[in-house]
């Protein structure tokens, strides 16, 4: 007989196929009987680790294969699994059942040698930024993630909890309560995943300061200049670095911290724009606006530590300027951020690894500001950040999907970039090429024919932005096309051909057509929605208005749509900021 095809996904380090099979009689028998009872939780990986290994079929603890390692050998005589602690049982019982699968009448006789090229595989998800999902959805991702062997997750949040004695700030986003947070946060812990709290503390708080009530906390009461487009925004978005702000921080710290179990916090830190122009210019003018940063961010960290906490924060500001990086608290976790392909991940890497420190590189899936995603950019920026994270010594990554500007990408626009980063991120070289129908199987609980049905509408619909050269930083042209303002349409549809917008009409449609031959119809709808409201973009860019009854039409739709995954809140700002007016 020929040897076996095997599809393993992640790809493990080392697979041999030694020729044979060892048969699967049905139950009672000990093969069959010890595939059915392998571990599907760390409780049950812990138990099967802590019971002496026998018979021929035997899960045995050997530290040598290190942390969530593990050692396959299926023979003649019975099929052992050996692992180096609960992860890698876990781990090496879901491989198990996947040849079993395959193969459930006789294994093939094999063995596999699988650990992980990065200690740290996150997924961070922006839930704040219109969009939070419903909680049996966040449970399905928890699920999907711990399969695709994600160890960390983290739900970014700037007003989204139900914070106590701030439900001003809160009471439209149908936020996360805290015992939805611990719901979470136990699913996590069975399937070996950290979920760390993450609430920004600085930056992105516009949120909160857009009402009276914590106004004088900001930088900029009366609005601000932004300093990449020179626009006028009337609300603030940053607090001023003054005791008032950090008392407010720790208290929310203090209402949101007890809900996790993770002894880690991600205090945020990113773009706060409107430092130096408002409450800090005076110091800003005497000490540089990045030694007023790093200071008050030595105090926001030591909030976390002072609650035995080590503090994650976004690393742009202080990797402006490398000289600072080695003045950075120490005991904390910078996380290097880049969403861009030819991001300068190795010379930031290398800094912080010349330093010594210990810190996270941020690839993203590029899907936000999107209806199609950016797959091309995305695939890029994860090789190399995944590469520069293995070389540089990085703990590991974690991979970010926004919702920047009203969160309007569909949510399997984001699986293929999920699956890619986070097996690149378990094993680089056996997952460079990721098995992308596998990926999307997992993460949408479909089955294989339905998988490689949606992999192929959503790896044409997100090769879109390359139909067009000219491209814009993190955004696509058909998102800009539809979302902008008559004087930005213009801006953004200048350089660009008529006959490029004409070959990405007929690229979308074609996806479209691809999308519309799923069964599953909620997928379907979504997947067709974001292609249509392409269409719309590209129609306008064209020189064609969109018509009264079309927007009513992907309006109506939009919100049909959104409801399958995520809560009401925020609903209306996310679909305000549809169509260009």
């Amino acid at each position: 007989m020929a040897l076996p095809v095997l599809k393993l996904f992640p790809r493990p380090r080392e697979l041999t196929l030694r020729g044979g099979w060892l048969a699967v009689p049905t139950p009672p028998h000990p093969t069959a009987t010890f595939l059915k009872g392998l571990p599907t939780t760390m409780s049950e990986a812990q138990s099967a680790l802590d019971s002496a290994g026998e018979g021929a079929c035997r899960i045995v603890h050997k530290p040598e294969r290190g942390p969530e390692g593990y050692h396959i050998e299926i023979l003649a005589s019975g099929i052992r699994l050996n692992a180096g602690d609960a992860h890698g049982v876990l781990y090496g019982a879901q491989t198990l059942r996947q040849i079993a699968e395959q193969y459930p009448d006789e294994l093939p006789h094999l063995e596999i040698t699988d650990s992980p090229d990065l200690p740290v595989r996150g997924f961070m998800l922006d839930i704040s930024r219109t969009r939070v999902p419903t909680q049996s959805e966040l449970l399905q991702l928890i699920a999907a993630l711990g399969k695709l062997r994600a160890n960390q997750l983290q739900l970014y949040i700037e007003h989204t909890f139900a914070f106590p004695g701030h439900e001003d700030a809160w009471h439209h986003a149908s936020p996360l309560t805290p015992a939805e947070i611990r719901e979470l946060d136990e699913a996590c812990a069975q399937l070996g995943i950290e979920l760390v709290p993450n609430l920004n503390t600085f930056g992105h708080m516009e949120r909160w300061l857009r009402h009276p009530r914590y106004r004088a906390m900001a930088e900029c009461p009366e609005g601000w200049i932004h300093p990449l487009t020179n626009q006028f925004k009337e609300f603030p978005g940053t607090l001023r670095p003054d005791q008032a702000s950090l008392d407010f921080a720790a208290s929310l710290l203090d209402s949101y911290l007890p809900n996790f179990r993770s002894r880690q916090v991600n205090i945020g830190g990113d773009e706060p724009w409107e430092l130096g122009q408002g409450f800090s210019k005076q110091a800003v003018a005497e000490r540089g606006k990045h030694r007023v940063y790093l200071d008050h961010l030595k105090k926001l960290c030591a909030l976390a530590t002072a609650r035995g906490h080590t503090p994650q924060f976004w690393g742009d500001i202080l990797l402006e300027d490398l000289a600072l990086a080695q003045d950075a608290p120490a005991d904390t976790v910078p996380v290097v951020w880049g969403y861009d392909a030819g991001h300068p991940f190795n010379e930031q890497c290398g800094r912080l690894h010349e330093l010594g420190r210990n810190y996270l590189v941020a690839p993203g899936t590029s899907v936000w500001q999107s209806f199609t995603g950016r797959l091309d950019n995305a695939l890029t920026n994860q090789a190399e950040a995944v590469g520069a994270a293995i070389r540089q010594g990085a703990r590991g990554i974690l991979l970010t999907t926004w919702g920047d500007n009203g969160h309007h990408q569909p949510w399997p626009t984001a699986w293929l970039p999920i699956a890619s980063g986070l097996a690149q991120a378990w094993g680089f070289p056996a997952n460079h090429k990721t098995d992308f129908v596998a990926g999307v199987a997992t993460l949408g609980g479909l089955s294989p024919i339905e998988a490689a049905k949606a992999t192929a509408a959503l790896e044409h619909l997100g090769r879109l932005d390359g139909v067009i050269k000219k491209a814009f930083r993190n955004k696509s042209l058909s998102w800009e096309f539809l979302t902008s303002k008559p004087a930005a349409l213009a801006i953004a549809v200048t350089d660009v051909p008529a006959e490029e917008i004409s070959a990405s009409i007929a690229h979308t449609e074609e996806g479209r057509r691809l999308a519309g031959l799923l069964s599953d119809a909620n997928l379907r709808d979504e997947i067709i929605l974001g292609a249509d409201l392409a269409l719309a973009g590209l129609q306008r860019a064209s020189g064609h208005a969109l018509g009264a009854a079309e927007r009513h039409r992907l309006l109506v739709e939009y919100n049909r749509v959104w409801a399958m995954r995520s809560r009401p809140g925020g609903l209306g700002e996310s679909s305000h900021g549809l169509f260009g007016n």
